[in-house]
Order: structure tokens, then sequence, then C-alpha cells
């Protein structure tokens, strides 16, 4: 299953920095990213040109589920019932599979919940944090790409579009991955949408395996149409 990955506002202040760096020096035409490779105590820069900041997830991470049952034992992969969820601090509400397994990795100034189907099958996620400094808005595709990018890139043949603006204003990246079932790879398909709210950054990441998505791509636009943030709190 795909890992939600916690970001590390430390390191979105080395994105902010080498964002507005990038874009005051817009005249000398240098569009390159520098990217750092993944550490479980600090950065290392490696170009890339996706995009012009720099941004790695932190070492901690929320589990990811991994089934004991063969997949020719279990149950279909459906949504039944939608309930509501509520976080403590009242940030955030919103609808979720009734039933599916609840993992919290919320730490200070960053909200991080995730709700996995019991096998490891589907997922559901929501991050919340604040940004250190405000990204132009011409930028946001390209902090959102190298966000998702950096998050789930180290899942098995992992592809992604290039991000999408919608008409509310909210991006979407469609992308792909390999996990494994039981004893069966197959492959996972999701949506990870992101939403600004006041000074906030929310993303609702949403997957399935295929061709389960597509089936199930109705509960998780309910869901993601049933999301309200209180922007006016703040983030625990």
């Amino acid at each position: 299953m795909f890992l939600s990955r916690r970001l590390s506002i430390l390191l979105l202040t080395v994105i902010a920095t080498g964002l507005f760096t990038a874009c005051g020096n817009s005249d000398t035409g240098n569009n390159n990213f520098s990217m750092p490779a993944n550490d479980t105590t600090k950065v290392s820069p490696t170009p890339t040109t996706t995009a012009t900041a720099t941004i790695s997830p932190s070492p901690t991470s929320s589990p990811s589920p991994k089934p004991e049952i063969a997949p020719i034992n279990l149950p279909e992969l459906k949504i039944k019932d939608l309930e509501l969820y509520k976080h403590r601090s009242g940030l955030m509400q919103m609808d979720v599979p009734k039933g599916w397994k609840l993992i919290d990795k919320s730490q200070t100034g960053e909200l991080l919940v995730t709700w996995n189907e019991q096998a490891g099958r589907a997922t559901i996620s929501v991050n919340i944090f604040i940004p250190p400094s405000e990204i132009p808005e011409n930028r946001l595709n390209d902090v959102f790409a190298v966000i998702i990018k950096e998050m789930y890139s180290n899942q098995p043949d992992f592809e992604m579009k290039a991000p999408v603006t919608e008409a509310t204003g909210n991006i979407v990246i469609e992308w792909t991955s390999t996990i494994t079932v039981g004893n069966k790879k197959i492959k996972f398909q999701a949506n990870s949408k992101l939403q600004l709210s006041n000074n906030k950054f929310v993303i609702l990441t949403y997957g399935a395996i295929e061709p389960k998505f597509a089936e199930l791509k109705d509960y998780f636009l309910k869901i993601s149409n049933s999301q309200v943030i209180n922007a006016d709190l703040a983030i625990p």
C-alpha cells in the first residue's frame, strides 16, 4: 500500500527559500529545481527539471497495512456506508468509509490522518499544514508536483501526470503505482488534490486498486465534497 508521509515544516522552509530565490532571478531564464534525496536526518540536493523548489517528506510516515490474506480469500472491495469523522481539534470533518482503519499521525503544527481499507486495497488521506512563506500562485502547480513526487515516488512503478487546475482553483494530480496484496502485485491508482484554505495547504489523497478505482470514484468524490475545513482554527 502507498505510504502517506508527513511533510517537514523545516524542509518546506527550504522550499520557500529556493522558490523565492528562483522567482527573484527569473530574468536569468533558469527554471531548474533542486530536489533533495530522501534521508532520515538531512537532505542533499539533486537537480531535476520538474520545478524550482526543494522539498522532502519528514522521516516519519503513516504505516501501510500489510495484508495477511491471499487475494482469493478477500471480500469484494466496495464502500457500503459512510460515517462522519470530526477531528478532535475541530479543524476538519468529512465522511469516511465505515469500518476502514484510522491512522492518526498528526504532530504539532500538522494534521495527518489516513483511512485504509482492511486489506490495504484502498486508502484516503488528509494532510493539513501551513507553508512557512506564501507561495506565488503561478508556482503552486510546480510545488505540488514536487510534494506528491517526494511523498509517493518510492512506490514501485510510480508514475504521475501533470497537475491540473480545476475551475475551483484546486490542483489535482493523478498517479499510479504497484502494490502487493497477498502474493499478487496489483496496479494502484490515486488522485491527490491540493486546496488552499486561508493560509493552509490541504492535501486530500484517495486511491484504490484497479479496476476498483473507477468503480469507487463516485464515492471518493462524495467524500471529497463532504470535507469541511475550519480555516479560522489553528492547527494543534
